[in-house]
């Protein structure tokens, strides 16, 4: 028995039934049916899948090293993010000990303009 489709395997067959169907092409035509209605060779259609497929594949894997890249700065930055909410956590509440708000108040009720006198 035949090992089992992959999920890849399955969608580029149900998209080559549709693309058959759209074209008016026999459901069960075969490689060479198929490289005479597109105008080629079996050759070059064998190498157009190879080139395509193959295509593909790299194009999956680069989406692949691109995820891994991104989750990877995700993570750091999710790390620099809590490190620096957990430093302005400490912060505000240094100056909440301290009384930190309530005397740049002060400061800044006491600092009244002095009015010049008129001559």
């Amino acid at each position: 028995m035949a090992e089992p489709l992959s999920p890849e395997e399955v969608a580029i067959l149900i998209r080559a039934r549709q693309i058959q169907k759209d074209k008016g092409l026999v459901e069960d035509i075969d490689i060479s049916g198929i490289c005479k209605a597109a105008g080629i060779s079996r050759k070059t259609g064998y190498q157009w899948a190879e080139k395509h497929l193959n295509a593909t594949g790299r194009e999956q894997q680069e989406l692949e090293e691109r995820l891994a890249r991104l989750q990877s700065d995700y993570a750091k930055l999710k790390q620099d993010f809590d490190q620096v909410s957990f430093e302005n956590r400490g912060r505000k509440l240094a100056w909440e000990i301290h009384g930190v708000e309530e005397l740049l108040a002060a400061k800044k009720n006491t600092s009244t303009k002095k009015k010049k006198k008129k001559r």
